[in-house]
């Protein structure tokens, strides 16, 4: 009678956009189920000792029905892939050392976005392009400090990054030539308003991965993404956009949006970005203090929740019409996720990625930029590091069971913790979740897995 074994605690089974998902949060396996198999197990989780009367009762199947389900359940909880004991994992911050930079070159931009949490680009302070001497620094810090790491990164931020285009190329000519051991990855995060077609060429040939911000149509974009005098940015960016994108059919860009209250249909956003010719398209919530008419609320939740059902729905039709795009938060893969390091670890922030002010003063990530009391050191400094109780603080915070609400989380390996700078900017500490983005990302995370679960076979 009933299964060898459940526990309720180690998976998550829900619907979403009419597929039924079932999975198995501590070995990561997701099965799109029948409907017959998900009401049967939807009653078995909630009473684990149900009777086959009470499971009759409640499910409306015959007995028969009921031993057949129980035997490919059965099946899956033999080959250890349903059901799977949860382990604690050891605390290990030392393999965390440094890969990554972000190089805010950029203290300054031209567009005056209403939710921007760089201050309209100048983090609060004075506008600033990185000069060329902290750029080729910076490169020579994350040289020394990355050890044993091949692969190293550098994100080129702001502001607006291409305000200081000139510096932004000769840093990656020092990256290459002065360290060819290194294999170098960069990428790029602009407005494009000043993208123009003479760096097309650079930026191929130093295979630039470029996020290009466009939150919509016209209206919707132009609801937050405004020039200095408060003219919409939407004609301006939307053809040099279109011009550079149609460069990189097979990818190496992501048309990024940004969702806020005043523009919470994110699914027609990114219907109108799919439509204007983009392929590869990213959406994020904002993040605002609760005091911004435009900060997203609890109250938003099932909005945005019907907002995911709708994504699900036209993600799911535009790829079978043959008309299909990439959708940066749907990428989920179940063969080769992210290595146990990586799900418990995070984005790293303050100890494997930093991030490198105009004058080089270095801080966790971009978003504490200009927050004194996260001042890390300088990289004209020696050491550059000067505040390791500050490293020390950031390796713990990333570490995904010091976070008291993601222990027991189903979602917590998918985003292996959440954003550090929002829980500062929420909560003021870096261990206590912010709330609403923690119910936001479950709302993602559910409709990632359920269009997975489109492509899967039952009991896949």
């Amino acid at each position: 009678m009933g299964l060898s074994v459940v526990l309720p605690a180690s998976v998550h089974l829900f619907e979403r956009g009419g597929f039924f998902v079932l999975l198995d949060v501590p070995s990561g396996s997701v099965f799109s189920l029948g409907e017959e198999a998900y009401a049967y197990l939807k009653v078995l989780i909630d009473k684990p000792d149900a009777s086959y009367q009470e499971l009759q009762v409640a499910t409306g199947f015959s007995r028969e029905v009921i031993r057949e389900i129980e035997e490919e359940f059965e099946s899956l909880i033999s080959s250890g892939c349903l059901f799977t004991t949860a382990e604690q994992p050891i605390e290990d911050s030392s393999a965390l050392t440094l890969k990554s930079l972000c190089l805010n070159v950029a203290h300054a931009c031209n567009f005056s976005c209403s939710y921007c949490f760089a201050h309209g680009g100048d983090y609060h302070g004075a506008t600033a392009l990185m000069p060329r001497d902290i750029a080729l620094a910076s490169i020579d810090f994350l040289v020394r400090e990355s050890a044993e790491h091949r692969h190293v990164e550098v994100d080129f931020f702001g502001g607006e990054p291409l305000m200081n285009w000139p510096v932004i190329v000769e840093t990656m000519q020092y990256a290459r030539t002065a360290y060819p051991e290194k294999t170098w990855r960069f990428t790029l995060t602009t407005n494009g308003s000043l993208l123009t077609e003479d760096m097309f060429p650079i930026l191929e040939q130093y295979d630039v991965s470029v996020v290009l911000s466009l939150d919509g149509g016209r209206a919707t974009n132009d609801a937050n993404r405004v020039f200095k005098d408060a003219r919409g940015t939407f004609d301006t960016v939307v053809q040099r956009l279109r011009q550079f994108t149609t460069t990189r059919e097979d990818g190496g860009y992501f048309v990024r949006g940004t969702y806020a209250r005043n523009t919470l249909l994110f699914s027609q956003s990114v219907r109108e970005l799919h439509e204007e010719g983009f392929r590869f398209i990213s959406m994020e919530p904002v993040v605002l203090s609760a005091d911004s008419a435009i900060a997203l609320r609890d109250s938003d939740l099932p909005a945005i929740r019907s907002e995911y059902e709708a994504l699900i729905s036209y993600f799911v039709s535009e790829l079978h019409a043959g008309t299909g795009f990439e959708f940066f938060h749907f990428k989920v893969d179940l063969e080769a996720g992210p290595c146990v390091s990586k799900r418990i670890y995070g984005c790293g922030a303050g100890v494997e990625y930093l991030a490198i002010a105009p004058d080089g003063d270095i801080f966790p990530c971009h978003q504490f930029d200009g927050l004194e009391q996260y001042k890390m050191g300088n990289v004209l400094e020696n050491p550059a590091i000067r505040c390791p109780e500050l490293l020390a603080a950031f390796a713990r915070a990333n570490f995904l069971y010091a976070k008291e609400e993601c222990r027991a989380c189903w979602a917590r390996f998918y985003c292996s913790g959440g954003c550090l700078a929002n829980n500062v900017a929420i909560n003021g500490s870096l261990v206590k979740s912010y709330a609403l983005g923690c119910a936001i990302q479950r709302e993602r995370i559910e409709a990632a897995l359920a269009v997975k679960a489109a492509e899967l076979p039952h009991g896949g």
